[in-house]
């Protein structure tokens, strides 16, 4: 009756595996733990290719084909029609983590459980992905209900199989971030409203921060790559991220280029305190705001050379 579809990619799930396949098995109903490689290193494979246990499927692709794309992919291999999707670097936070989810197993309730970290505040190099998580992620479904549908997160949800393939992830978007943020309002706009439960997993993934500033630097990529579409054909969602609506105050006061010009000239002493013991969230805005502006700067001056050549080539 569900299937649990967990895309992997270098991170060893063994232990993830083990407490959902006990949990499923006590809830007595059909199911399936299905494991999607996206072309790990080959230790990891080894390792959770070897994993044996009864209803269990893995699959190994033989490239990386990215966050959307492995999502739709595990839908369409998926034998039951409820899919429980999470993220591999994840940990269950209770006995009963499946059962909460089975009264929504109804065809028109796509249901998210939320994410928490672990107490304990990492050392060294985690910190920043670790405060930003503890501070920015982490929100009962009471809080989390009031923007349902803007602040949904692939890490841990509920969908009826049928719906996912008529609203399938948008596979234009490669590598890192927002592949979710336009899911969640490309449902809002069909009025599928995203039900908000405390059924938290726990993040366990955290990464070094350099690494985490790039994968962040790529989800701006996404967004503005996402920009004109999404807040063209779905204005009422610009008024829930406040990263556009920064962006969009100062492209109106004609102030990004010298935001640009602030982040290119302050960008390694921000980037020191983001990666050191005590990183600044309001900073790490900053630098979000400050990459944004940089990008829009960067596609505005290309956009004139080309025009200036297409003009030259004319004339």
């Amino acid at each position: 009756m569900f299937t649990i579809c967990i895309p992997v990619y270098n991170y060893d799930v063994g232990d993830l595996v083990y407490s959902l396949h006990r949990q499923a098995m006590q809830v007595g109903l059909p199911f399936e733990i299905l494991l999607m490689d996206d072309a790990s290193e080959e230790e990891y494979r080894e390792k959770n290719s070897a994993i044996h246990l009864p209803h269990l499927q893995y699959i190994q692709l033989p490239e990386n084909v990215g966050r959307s794309r492995i999502r739709n992919l595990l839908g369409k291999q998926a034998k039951y029609p409820y899919l429980i999707f999470m993220d591999c670097d994840s940990a269950v936070s209770s006995d009963d983590y499946i059962n909460r989810y089975i009264p929504y197993f109804k065809p028109d309730i796509i249901c998210s459980g939320g994410r928490i970290y672990e107490e304990r505040q990492p050392h060294g190099k985690k910190r920043l992905h670790w405060k930003y998580g503890v501070k920015r992620e982490v929100f009962s479904a009471e809080k989390r209900v009031k923007k349902s549908n803007f602040g949904f997160m692939t890490c841990n949800f509920l969908i009826y199989k049928p719906l996912l393939e008529k609203n399938p992830f948008n596979e234009d978007l490669t590598g890192y971030g927002h592949e979710d943020t336009l899911f969640g309002i490309q449902l809002k706009e069909q009025s599928f409203d995203i039900q908000q439960i405390d059924n938290p997993l726990i993040h366990l993934g955290l990464e070094d921060s350099d690494v985490f500033i790039g994968k962040t630097e790529n989800a701006l990529i996404n967004l503005r790559k996402i920009d004109k579409i999404l807040w063209e054909k779905y204005p009422f969602s610009v008024e829930h991220s406040s990263l556009i609506r920064i962006k969009n105050i100062l492209e109106k006061m004609h102030l990004l280029p010298l935001s640009a010009i602030f982040f290119f000239i302050f960008k390694p002493l921000i980037k020191m305190n983001l990666c050191g013991r005590y990183p600044s969230l309001f900073l790490f805005d900053l630098y979000k705001i400050g990459t944004l502006a940089a990008l829009h700067a960067t596609a505005t001056f290309r956009e004139y050379d080309n025009k200036k050549n297409d003009n030259a080539f004319i004339k």
